[in-house]
């Protein structure tokens, strides 16, 4: 399946839209990783953006 790039910092994962960013040094102390990535629910490029 050809890779479909919806909006800035997005990526699809077994066809559902995520919202990938990097955490900051300076704030990374609070959080376990250095990435924060959550599910935007959707399928559909359009409702990604």
């Amino acid at each position: 399946m050809p890779e479909i790039k919806a909006a800035p910092y997005t990526f699809v994962k077994e066809g559902i839209f995520y919202h990938s960013r990097r955490v900051p040094s300076d704030l990374s102390a609070p959080y376990n990783a250095n990435r924060i990535m959550y599910s935007l629910r959707t399928r559909y490029a359009v409702v990604a953006m």
